[in-house]
This record gives structure tokens, sequence and C-alpha cells, in this order.
């Protein structure tokens, strides 16, 4: 165990590991790795849903280290250290294993906030593994905060690490070409959605919308679906549909399955390296000659931006988006479940961090399913992670799709009204000052709190409250108040639990009648 004295001096806490924190005083412990599988779940209490995406992903733990600390004054004329969010930081140096090795530090706080860091250059951008030989350092740079562990919550309901009130940093490395994808590189999502999130277009019924399904619609099943009104499930980002929608009460989906007669279904998608046009033009491929779709949609998150073109909005496209009509589809309603019809700040390229921090830690401290439904999203948030890892700007079009000022959602709103009836669900989401997501998303500004992405702006977590039904010069918005509804602060509701909620099956069943 090694001593911190909250200087700005630095110690090495292992062989090749140095730590320097700045205003952080206690101490640290240096753990062996903990083999992914093992049966000793390690002071994190590492999960079945963590073990087996780290599997799929091939990452390995090469060093663990518990911190026994708490903040103190920084000693005069000390710099302080910052995070690229603007919070207190201190900083972790780790031997540089080569270019054939990618290496990310997951850091867990003593609230259960999870956040993936980077090895960063002397400019603060992310170092990537080609950078230098072996025999070099890294340096990541961590956030300080040492939040109180949340006064609710225990290790049987996390669904990543069960560990709570726990300072860890977990230094875990992959191979930069993998044995089956390839090499890292612009197509390393398309590759991994190719092989892992094939598109699909699937059964979707009481009987099994919380399974998952590799075998997809034949002949007689869009037959059945004929010009005749059906009910089709959009997932959003990171996702599949048995994944998204698995919190819907089986009541609810028991009462749509019957007033649609059985026609309902649900289409996975790429949602990393493809936009939601490709979405639409994927699926205008499946579609075979000569069937007619009257639809209704229900669509989560990004999952909207794909109903969306369903239902014609880029007929009349531009800012470098191409025209898309979808023949043999009519879309007559469509529901948006915290949908980003405006955009996501998060989406930016300066953000995308933020964003799979935020999409980490609601998986850890919320999980949306059972362990393979958590192992799902993980092991897509750790193909993000590595394109990421390697500064690949271009490799995530889908995520960037929902970029405000992006050339997507200025197309898409760009004033081309469809024929189809929109409704929207969406969440002003108020974090507790004493629970785990306070320190991660809040920040002090002259006396004032605000999101660090969002500023004053209300949201979700993930996308901003009014951006789900109003704004934009697109004839449809504002969504009317009649066919719209939106959680209160005092609702609790975040990004990923809509559809756990009594309202939103209330919502679905009055705006859904089939008819």
């Amino acid at each position: 165990m090694t001593d911190l004295d909250g200087t700005t001096t630095g110690v090495e806490v292992a062989p090749g590991y140095w730590i320097t924190a700045p205003g952080l005083r206690g101490s640290v412990e240096a753990r062996l790795p903990r083999p992914v599988g093992s049966a000793d779940r390690g002071p994190e209490l590492a999960t079945e849903a963590f073990d087996a995406a780290a599997r799929e992903s091939g990452l390995r733990e090469v060093m663990k280290f518990e911190l026994h600390v708490q903040e103190v004054p920084l000693p005069p004329a000390a710099p302080r250290q910052r995070a690229a969010t603007g919070e207190d930081a201190f900083v972790l140096e780790t031997p540089d294993l080569g270019p054939e090795v990618g290496q990310v530090v997951l850091a867990l706080d003593e609230a259960g906030a999870v956040t993936w860091n980077f090895p960063e250059t002397a400019d603060r951008a992310v170092e990537v593994p080609a950078t230098r030989g072996a025999g070099g350092k890294k340096r990541f740079v961590i956030r300080q905060a040492t939040p109180a562990p949340p006064a609710t919550g225990t290790a049987a309901n996390r669904g990543i690490f069960g560990a709570i009130g726990r300072k860890l940093l977990k230094v875990l490395i992959y191979p930069v070409t993998d044995a089956i994808l390839g090499p890292v590189s612009q197509f390393f999502a398309g590759k991994w959605e190719e092989t892992k999130r094939p598109y699909l277009v699937r059964a979707f019924g009481p009987g099994n919308y919380v399974d998952p399904m590799s075998t997809g619609f034949g002949r007689t099943d869009w037959d059945g679906l004929d010009q005749k009104r059906a009910l089709l499930f959009l997932h959003g980002t990171f996702s599949t549909s048995h994944d998204a929608f698995h919190h819907l009460p089986a009541p609810t989906m028991e009462e749509l399955h019957r007033r649609y007669e059985g026609r309902v279904f649900a289409f996975n998608h790429y949602t990393l390296s493809h936009t939601p046009q490709e979405n639409v033009q994927q699926f205008a491929k499946m579609l075979p000659h000569g069937i007619h779709l009257d639809l209704d949609i229900v669509a989560h998150s990004r999952g909207g931006l794909v109903a969306r073109t369903l239902a014609g909005e880029l007929s009349g496209s531009s800012h470098g988006v191409m025209r898309m009509d979808v023949p043999g589809v009519t879309v007559r309603r469509a529901v948006f479940v915290a949908t980003p019809n405006h955009g996501t700040a998060l989406a930016d390229a300066d953000h995308l961090i933020a964003f799979i921090d935020r999409f980490t830690t609601l998986l850890n401290l919320a999980p949306p399913g059972p362990a393979e439904v958590v192992a799902d999203v993980l092991e897509a948030i750790i193909t993000a992670v590595k394109v990421i890892g390697h500064a690949i700007v271009n490799g995530l079009p889908g995520l960037q799709s929902m970029a405000p000022k992006g050339g997507f959602i200025n197309a898409i709103n760009g004033g081309t009204g469809p024929a189809a009836v929109y409704f929207s669900i969406a969440a002003n989401y108020e974090p507790d000052r004493s629970g785990p997501l306070w320190p991660l998303v809040r920040d002090s500004v002259k006396n004032s709190v605000i999101d660090r992405v969002f500023g004053e702006d209300k949201n979700d977590l993930v996308v901003p409250t009014l951006g789900v039904s109003a704004g934009s010069k697109d004839p449809v918005f504002p969504i009317t108040s009649g066919h719209s509804f939106t959680f209160s602060g005092e609702a609790n509701v975040h990004h990923n639990i809509f559809f756990a909620q009594a309202p939103t099956s209330e919502k679905l069943l009055s705006w859904l009648p089939a008819h």
C-alpha cells in the first residue's frame, strides 16, 4: 500500500505505475489483475454481464488500484489538475505496452459512476496506440470527485460492478487488431455490427419480445402485414429491440398485440456505423416487392429519427443528405419516447466520451434488464470505446447523426411535413444532490448548478427535454400538448427507464388504437 500526501509529488504505486494526485490524501492499494470469469469477483464485485462483455470484446485487465482517499486543500501555489470536463483530476501513468495494444482505464467512484479514461497527449488529445513504441508511458487524467456512497441501493441491483463506497481504477488492454474483425479503423464499428448486430426484421409479441432472435421475417410474415395496420418497434443507441423494450409490461404488450391482431414486429438496425437514413435504406431492401406497410411506430431515443425517415421527412432534404422516399411504406402514427428530434449535445465530437460515460453509468446504476441484456449493451459501448480510443472521429456516424448542428438533424428538420401524426414522451431528470449521478453530470458555475453538457437546459441525462416535442421549422413541431407528455423532475425518470413507467404504457394505449 502506498501513501498519497495531497501534494504535487508523484508516487510509484506499482512497478511502472505512478499517481500524481494534488488535493487527495490517503492510500493506494495495487491489486493483481482479475481474470475475466474468475470466481473471485474482485473488490469491484464484477458482474456476469461485465465478464461476458469483456470476454466478447477481448478486454483484459492488467492492473487494478483501490484508492482510500479524501479531498484536502491544495498546497499553496500548487497547480490544479483538470480533466477534459473541467473537473478536478489526478494523473495515472502506466507503461506503454506498444502499438499493438490499446489501453483504457475504467474508473468506478464511490457512488457507482463509471467513466472511461483514455491516454492523453500533451495537448489533451487522445493518444492512439501507434504513437509510441513499447517502453514509454501512457498518461491518464482521471476525475477526482470522491462522492459519498448512495444511501440506498445494493450490489444485487447493479449492472456492471456491485461495489459501493469504493474508488477503483481498472487498467484494461485490448488487441488493436481483432482476430475476427481486423484492425480498429474507420470501419471497425460497422464490421462489429455486421457480425454481432446484423439487420433483422423480427416478430415482436408477448411470447418473445424480451428474447433475442436470430431468425428474421420470411415472405409469409411479410404477407401477413400487407395493407393492414401494423405496429413497428424501433430501438435506440447501443441497443436491440429486446434490450430496449425489455421493461415494457407484459399486459401492455398483450393489449397492443390484441389491437393489431398480432401484426407487431421490430427492426434491429445499426446504431454506431450507419445513419438513420442508411438504416431505412436497409429496411427498404428487406421489404419484399409488392408489400405495402401501413404502420404505427413506437420508437425509443435514436429510433425516432429512423421513424421520421420512414415517414418521408427526408423526401425534400438538403444539408448534404440525399433525398429519400420509401415506396411501399405509409406511417400513420409515431410515438417518440426520449427521441433527440433536434439532436443531443452528447453526440457532438467534443462530448462523445461524456456520452459513453453517461450510458455506462446508467447501465451500472439502472440495468435495463437481466445480465444478458446488460452485456449486450456494454459490448456495444466497448466497441465505441475502441473507436474513440483510436481518435477515429468519423468512425461513429450513427452517433454523430444526432449532433444538433449536424447534417442529418438539419436535413430532417428542414421543413418537409409528413402525413403521419406524431406523439411524444419526454422527461426532465433532476439527480438528487446526495445521489450517485450528481457529481458526474452537475457543475457549479457562478453560484448556480448546471449540467456539464446541457447547461441550464432540462434533459433526461441523454436527450434535451424540449427537443423531443418542440422547436425547429419543421411544420410537425411543436407536437401539441394533447399529443405529448413530460415526466417532471419529481418522477425521477431518466433516459433508460421510460418503458418501466406506468404513464408510458397509459399513453401508448391511449394513442395507439390500431384503426
